[in-house]
């Protein structure tokens, strides 16, 4: 679903006819063909899916994030997500140096394998082109959720465990060396990550929609916050989300005053509830805030990292997940 639904098609199919193409030196017409039925039905996706051809998750990031960036800005939001191999070996830090290992191990494994010219390099070379290619133009373009790269990550270790399983001297050894300095640092960083992703959605995230079930019994209200799915799933209200991903009428606002479309927004709409990572008492637009909102609940990442096993503890402790926000109540007309 995930590959045949999305960008990822385009890729996929345009990586296979390219290799095919290059392997086999002529063009297979059905592969042609192949490539507009899969396109075609990607699109046809989004039309009976979405009710347009370009889905609105697209449009809708595409207004609210898009932003220029210098070269260097460029390299510094490279260098700081490739540093964590996107998501894979999520760090505390920015950067994590067993990616470079990594990555060049992986890179070599694939050299060596295309050298013997077997059957099997035709295979090799679609997985290894279509990974990179995919993780390049994802992070080219800032999309930095991590299971955007799941998948071309997994393909990237196939010539790894191929190199490995077709050693004749040494084999145990390989083996041993790759589980040992591979597969479990691997298991490990991701254990690790999605222990301390789980803290930070299930346990924090969720017990602030818990919270406004609770204190709000009409569910007919709004609340207007992040695209945090966690939060209105469990409050139960109607939702407006700041990027516009399930309210085509914040994309409105965006294209018409994008600096000054929140505002706008909680003006025109005047949802009960904001939910916002800032202190919207402080800045230029806290009087209206003031005198329209109450801080209702403050709610802190740091409260949220106490485990009964210490172990788990350790882990939210050692790489807290989420966001801080504050909690605000529309006040009653007077």
């Amino acid at each position: 679903m995930i590959l045949f639904t999305r960008i990822d098609t385009v890729i996929f199919l345009g990586i296979v006819f390219l290799v095919d193409t290059f392997w086999n030196r002529k063009i297979k017409w059905v592969y042609i063909l192949g490539g507009i039925l899969g396109v075609s039905a990607a699109l046809a996706f989004n039309w009976f899916y979405f009710g347009e051809i370009v889905n609105n998750t697209i449009v809708a990031k595409k207004l609210a994030y898009d932003r220029v960036y210098t070269l260097h800005q460029d390299f510094e939001y490279f260098r700081l997500n490739y540093g964590n191999f996107w998501g894979m070996l999520k760090l505390p830090d920015d950067f994590n140096p067993v990616t470079i290992v990594i990555a060049v191990f992986e890179l070599l494994c694939f050299i060596y394998l295309i050298r013997q010219r077997e059957k099997r390099n035709y295979f090799l070379w679609i997985i290894f082109l279509f990974a990179w290619t995919k993780q390049i133009i994802f992070l080219s373009q800032k999309s930095l959720f991590d299971w955007y790269y799941w998948v071309p990550q997994i393909l990237l270790f196939v010539p790894v465990l191929i190199f490995v399983l077709e050693q004749k001297v040494k084999r145990n050894w390989w083996l041993s060396a790759l589980v040992i300095f591979y597969i479990l640092p691997m298991l490990a960083f991701q254990t690790i990550h999605s222990i301390a992703t789980g803290n930070g959605e299930w346990n924090y995230r969720r017990s602030i929609g818990l919270f406004l079930n609770n204190y709000e019994k009409d569910k007919k209200q709004w609340i207007l916050l992040e695209p945090a799915g966690y939060i209105p799933y469990f409050s139960g209200l109607k939702t407006i989300d700041e990027v516009g991903l399930v309210d085509k009428q914040i994309q409105e606002e965006i294209k018409k005053d994008k600096p000054h479309y929140w505002l706008n927004t909680v003006k025109k709409r005047q949802p009960k509830y904001l939910l916002s990572y800032n202190n919207l008492f402080e800045g230029k637009d806290a009087y209206y805030y003031k005198t329209h909102y109450k801080l209702l609940n403050e709610f802190r990442v740091k409260n949220h990292l106490q485990s009964d096993n210490k172990i788990l503890e350790k882990i939210y402790k050692l790489k807290p997940s989420g966001t801080d926000y504050n909690l605000y109540e529309r006040m009653k007309d007077k």
